[in-house]
């Protein structure tokens, strides 16, 4: 949640922010998650179907810089009107960039992040953790690895790049704060690993029965290639697109088999990134972790009484902590299925899937 720095009121009016780096592209409203027609007319949205993700004037590459630009545009806007924004997402370097600030620290391209990611991952293979660590050591930074969370690879990697291509530190590069006119409350939404594990194999089921097949295809129709932008390189989307591609080649037959296998794959991704947001969000000290599982009301006034306080309460990772039984449990996992245990919805989405072949 963001609000200005001014007094508080008794009656509050809220409009939502999102900051997802896919659900602000239009037409991709199934992968993406995106929110229907009634929570939109509930409450005022923004930034989402804002872009084209066919444009080739570089849109389909937005990313954190643009979303910053834009996101604190929003936000002051929305409170010039009175009102409060929510800001609501899970692209994590979106929200360290508005709650931060920009860093100064030299831009990523694509060469140098290739670079970084093939050290680091050489580095990860001979010895892990401890092995990456080391490197980025030895390249000049000696602080970061030791203020990350184990295991916080995109960081790593990321200080890597930097000291190898400024030759600084990260803590060498300072942040335009906007603190001065935001006052951030900032929420991590957890729930127990399994109990969240088997909404995302669910979720990823709903996705083939609600046309997520059909949003790939408009992709390709319109000459995107798989992995091309930012959409076509988001989980759900890539492996859709390849998997028509694939098929209109000829390379793979559209049954059964092929399609619970890259359900599969799309719920085996989706699972790990929800595993790499954990991860982040530890990363985060503004955070307070609130259990989802507990009961709704009292999940909304826990949050909503936070814009009554005159200094936010983080803290509360540890209700993400694994318990042994946990562990055991996510060394068993397998996912189970639901809609398409049904047959008749199995056909429904192959017989869709062919007429897009």
């Amino acid at each position: 949640m963001a609000r200005a720095r001014r007094e508080r009121r008794d009656a509050r009016e809220v409009e939502i922010v999102s900051c997802d780096s896919v659900q602000i592209y239009r037409g991709l409203d199934v992968g993406s998650g995106k929110v229907g027609a009634r929570e939109l007319e509930a409450c005022a949205h923004h930034m989402l179907s804002a872009l084209d993700p066919r444009a080739r004037d570089g849109s389909g590459e937005y990313d954190a810089n643009a979303y910053y630009d834009e996101a604190v545009n929003v936000i002051d806007d929305i409170h010039r009107r009175g009102r409060d924004a929510v800001v609501v997402g899970g692209a994590g370097m979106y929200l360290k960039w508005l709650t931060d600030g920009k860093p100064s620290a030299p831009g990523s391209t694509p060469e140098t992040r290739e670079a970084a990611e093939r050290a680091v991952g050489e580095a990860r293979a001979r010895g892990g953790w401890r092995e990456a660590v080391e490197l980025l050591t030895r390249a000049g930074d000696a602080e970061t690895g030791k203020t990350l969370s184990e295991n916080d690879w995109y960081r790593l990697t990321r200080a890597y790049e930097i000291v190898r291509t400024s030759g600084q530190s990260v803590k060498a590069f300072a942040r335009e704060n906007p603190e001065a006119r935001f006052d951030f409350r900032c929420f991590f939404l957890s729930s127990p690993r399994v109990e969240l594990y088997r909404k995302i194999d669910a979720r990823v089921e709903g996705m083939f029965v609600d046309g997520i097949m059909d949003e790939a295809a408009w992709l390709l129709n319109a000459g995107i290639a798989p992995g091309e932008n930012v959409p076509a390189r988001s989980i759900g989307y890539r492996q859709a697109m390849e998997y028509l591609a694939k098929a209109r080649a000829k390379e793979i037959k559209v049954d059964d088999a092929s399609l619970l296998e890259l359900v599969n794959e799309i719920q085996m991704l989706n699972r790990a990134y929800a595993k790499r947001q954990f991860t982040w969000f530890r990363g985060e000290s503004r955070y307070a972790w609130i259990n989802v599982d507990d009961d709704r009301d009292a999940v909304a006034r826990r949050i909503l009484s936070e814009f009554d306080r005159d200094e936010h309460r983080a803290g509360g990772e540890e209700i993400g902590d694994l318990s042994k039984d946990e562990l055991n449990l996510l060394k068993r996992y397998r996912p189970a299925l639901t809609v398409l245990s049904d047959k008749r919805a199995v056909k429904r989405v192959l017989d869709s899937i062919s007429a897009l072949v």
